[in-house]
C-alpha cells in the first residue's frame, strides 16, 4: 500500500488529539474506520506509530519521524495548492514583473535580461531611494522584486522579515568620486581622513539608512565629514564634482572617466553594503530565483572594466563572497 495524503492527515489528526476518537471527529468519520486505517497504515511501513492505551495514543521513536516528514510533506502541498490559486487568480496568465529598487545600473540591466525570458512576461522597473520603502512595497505586493542595498547597520521590521529575501553580495565596498584633477586624483587609495580635508556631497538626511551608517562608521573612525552639498540628483553630484573640489561616495561599479569624474578606493574599505534581493512568494521571481542571481553575477561580470578598484575587488573577493 502506498501512503496517501488522507494517512498523513489522519496520522497528524491523531498526534495533534492524542486521541483516535478525537481525531476520528476532526476527519469526520468513525473511530472504527480511522483504527482501520492506522493499522493499514503500520503494516505499509512496518512497525507501530502509536502506541493505544486507556489514556489515548502515543506516538512511538519512529511515529515522531514518521510524523515529522508527514507534517512537512502536507505543507508543502498546501503551498502548491496556494501556487495554484494565485495563478488561477491572475487568470492564467503570466503578469508584469514589477522591479524596484536603487541600485545604479542593476534594476535596469536586469529588467532587459528578463525580458528576453520565456517566464518573465512583461518588466516594469521604478525606483525608489530608501531601500526600507521597496522592501514595504515587496510586502505589500505593489513588487514583485526589490534589489537594496543595505548598510550592516540597517534594521528591518518583523513585517520586512517575513518577506523571503538571498543576500547576493555580503559586502560590497562603497568608493568616492571626485574631479579627475582634484588633489587626491592622483593616489590610487584615499583615507577617510584625507577625504574629509575636502568638501562632502550626499543625501540628505532622512532619505535611506545611508547617513545614518555614515554617521557611524565617521564617529568610529575618528572622522568628520564637511557635508556642504546634499542632492539625490546624478546630475547635480556630477557637476558638483567637476566644478568643485568635492568628494562624493559612489557605487563599486562607477564609471571611471579620466577626462571628467575618476572614482578611488577607500583604503580598508570603511563603507560597505549588502546587495539583498526581497521576493514576494509564489511569483516567476521566486521560480526563478537561481537564475536571476547567476545574471546579477554575469552582468557583474560584464563591468569589469569600469573602473580599477571595482576590477580589483570584484575578482579578488566580490565573485567569490556570492551567497
Amino acid at each position: 500500500m502506498e501512503l496517501e495524503l488522507r494517512h498523513l492527515r489522519a496520522i497528524t489528526a491523531i498526534n495533534d488529539t492524542g486521541s483516535l476518537s478525537k481525531a476520528a471527529r476532526r476527519l469526520g468519520m468513525s473511530q472504527p474506520a480511522l483504527s482501520a486505517m492506522l493499522q493499514r497504515v503500520e503494516r505499509a511501513v512496518g512497525a507501530e506509530l502509536f502506541i493505544r492505551g486507556v489514556h489515548g495514543a502515543q506516538v512511538t521513536p519512529l511515529g515522531a519521524d514518521v510524523l515529522s516528514e508527514a507534517v512537512a510533506a502536507l505543507r508543502a502541498v498546501e503551498e502548491i495548492q496556494r501556487c495554484a490559486r494565485s495563478w488561477i487568480d491572475r487568470g492564467g496568465s503570466p503578469d508584469t514583473v514589477r522591479v524596484g529598487g536603487t541600485c545604479g545600473l542593476l534594476p535596469v540591466e536586469l529588467s532587459r535580461w528578463m525580458r528576453t525570458q520565456p517566464w518573465a512576461g512583461p518588466v516594469s522597473v521604478q525606483e525608489d531611494i530608501d531601500p526600507h520603502t521597496n522592501v514595504d512595497m515587496v510586502v505589500a505586493g505593489t513588487l514583485d522584486l526589490a534589489l537594496v542595498y543595505l548598510p550592516p547597520t540597517s534594521t528591518l521590521t518583523t513585517a520586512q522579515l517575513s518577506v523571503p529575501s538571498a543576500v547576493v553580495f555580503p559586502e560590497e565596498p562603497v568608493f568616492v568620486a571626485m574631479a579627475h584633477d582634484h588633489p587626491l586624483a592622483h593616489e590610487e587609495t584615499v583615507s577617510l581622513d584625507t577625504v574629509a580635508d575636502f568638501p562632502w556631497i550626499d543625501e540628505p538626511p532622512g532619505h535611506s539608512p545611508w547617513p545614518t551608517y555614515l554617521r557611524q562608521v565617521c564617529r568610529a573612525w575618528g572622522v568628520r565629514l564637511d557635508q556642504q552639498y546634499s542632492t539625490i540628483s546624478v546630475s547635480t553630484v556630477r557637476d558638483l564634482l567637476t566644478s568643485t573640489a568635492a568628494v562624493a561616495p559612489v557605487l563599486a561599479p562607477s564609471r571611471n572617466r579620466p577626462d571628467s569624474v575618476v572614482i578611488r578606493p577607500l583604503h580598508g574599505d570603511p563603507l560597505r553594503q549588502e546587495l539583498r534581493l526581497f521576493y514576494r512568494p509564489c511569483t516567476v521571481v521566486e521560480t526563478h530565483l537561481p537564475r536571476i542571481i547567476t545574471q546579477i553575477v554575469h552582468i557583474y561580470d560584464l563591468l569589469i572594466g569600469r573602473n580599477d578598484a571595482f576590477d580589483t575587488w570584484w575578482l579578488k573577493s566580490g565573485r567569490a563572497s556570492v551567497a
